[in-house]
């Protein structure tokens, strides 16, 4: 009897629940995933608005630059389908180690589960169950007899449990990566024609600019007087702002004018009501707020906007970035540097602009060269929309975020609807795409 004792805690001790291995997190995938989609999205867009030019018709230099970011966009698509498949790569890897170990785990649990079955066929000749339990000396006996079988029985059947689930991780692993290899192969596949589409853009961007450098001299002189319409623009822009910048603080300083008087008004009338005062002390002045002067609102409006750095929406529906922010070399003409103050986006023909966050518009003006130009004031961040027609707003209008503001402007000689699009704090300006959302 002390054997089979020992032999059935020895068994018991055996049933645990194997180690698995824990799948590949799926989170990086995913960022790449989004990634993608978002390059593929901006390619079709890109396609779309290059689609009325035939292969035959020399380009305009937009529809080169808009060439040109199209085969950039293209390139970092290429790279995330590579960075896709060696995450891919790894979760085939991870899965196979996760199939090898689980088989190890199932051998064992059926060697355990076989040891068991043979304990019980060995023993079963000596004595059946009754037998074993009606041959005690006492009822204690009795009892712990009773206990050990009705154990041994849980011991099989949870033995059979983690087969059964083991079995069940085994097939799930498997088709896991089944699913991955298919997937990779398809990545592969969607990468190949990634890449024989980027040969035949750099093909064509290299034909249409040598066109275009025949045309070099005049295509200087376009881009310097399209700087020049920039920096009026900016200097247009500097100066609304500023005016806004000393209303802001004229009012905050009319305010404050305005208390003290009533201070020392009731501080006169308090001093006339009593016989005996002892003279106040003069109260220290607030300490002003750096920059901009802002109302309660306002600085919860500009608390606001910064906390969605990143993830504004873009100030048209559907576009492509044809020209980013800061300074950069034109496609054609390296002798030339183009600086750009915002980012140019361009979008198809009747294309609405749109507010990007809840604002005020703090003006609405017209320029030779950039058409109208609507400027959204949140708290003490300043948004500018430029190249605009048939606008739906005028200064002093509250707007929610993509209300529609008005119509870009379609440029039919160059067949371009461009929408030029800044960001500044106060006066400083700001890189547009690091806040707009991917």
């Amino acid at each position: 009897m002390k054997r089979l004792s020992i032999i059935l805690v020895l068994l018991l001790v055996a049933v645990s629940t194997p180690s698995f291995a824990q799948k590949t997190k799926g989170k990086s995938k995913k960022q790449l995933q989004s990634e993608i989609t978002s390059l593929q999205n901006e390619i079709s867009t890109a396609n779309k608005l290059l689609k009325k030019t035939s292969k035959d018709k020399e380009m305009t230099l937009n529809e080169v630059n808009l060439l040109d970011k199209k085969i950039k966009q293209r390139e970092k698509l290429i790279t995330a389908y590579n960075e896709q498949i060696a995450v891919l790569d790894e979760e085939i890897s991870k899965g196979q180690s996760n199939i090898a170990s689980l088989n190890s785990d199932l051998g064992k649990l059926r060697k355990e589960y076989s040891k068991m079955v043979a304990f019980a066929n060995k023993n079963r000749s000596h004595y059946n169950n009754l037998e074993f339990i009606f041959a005690s000396k006492d009822f204690n006996q009795a009892f712990s007899r009773m206990r050990y079988i009705r154990q041994f029985s849980e011991s099989r059947q949870i033995k059979m449990e983690q087969i059964a689930t083991t079995e069940k991780r085994i097939s799930d692993e498997v088709e896991a990566s089944q699913k991955a290899r298919e997937e990779q192969a398809a990545m592969l596949k969607d990468e190949k024609a990634q890449q024989d589409a980027l040969k035949t853009e750099k093909e064509d961007l290299n034909k249409q600019v040598a066109n275009l450098k025949k045309k070099e001299g005049s295509i200087q002189q376009d881009i310097k007087n399209k700087q020049q319409q920039a920096q009026k623009l900016q200097k247009a822009i500097d100066d609304i702002i500023a005016e806004e910048i000393r209303a802001a603080n004229e009012r905050r300083r009319l305010e404050e004018e305005k208390a003290r008087k009533e201070a020392e008004k009731k501080a006169k009338a308090n001093k006339e009501k009593a016989t005996t005062t002892p003279k106040p002390s003069t109260p220290n002045p607030a300490p002003k707020d750096k920059g901009m002067a802002l109302t309660p609102s306002e600085k919860t409006l500009s608390s606001s906007f910064v906390s969605n750095k990143g993830k504004l929406p873009w100030p048209v529906e559907r576009g492509v970035i044809s020209s980013s922010y800061g300074k950069h070399a034109s496609v054609v003409s390296s002798k030339v540097t183009v600086t750009n103050n915002g980012i140019d986006i361009a979008t198809t023909e009747g294309a609405k602009a749109r507010a990007v966050f809840d604002g005020e518009v703090a003006s609405v003006t017209k320029l030779t060269g950039a058409n109208t130009v609507v400027i959204i004031r949140h708290g003490e961040y300043f948004t500018v929309y430029s190249n605009l027609e048939n606008v739906t707003v005028k200064r002093g209008d509250r707007v929610k975020t993509k209300q529609n503001i008005g119509t870009i402007h379609t440029n039919k000689t160059e067949n371009k609807t461009e929408l030029h699009f800044e960001l500044l704090k106060e006066t400083t300006r700001q890189n547009p795409s690091n806040w707009l959302s991917n």
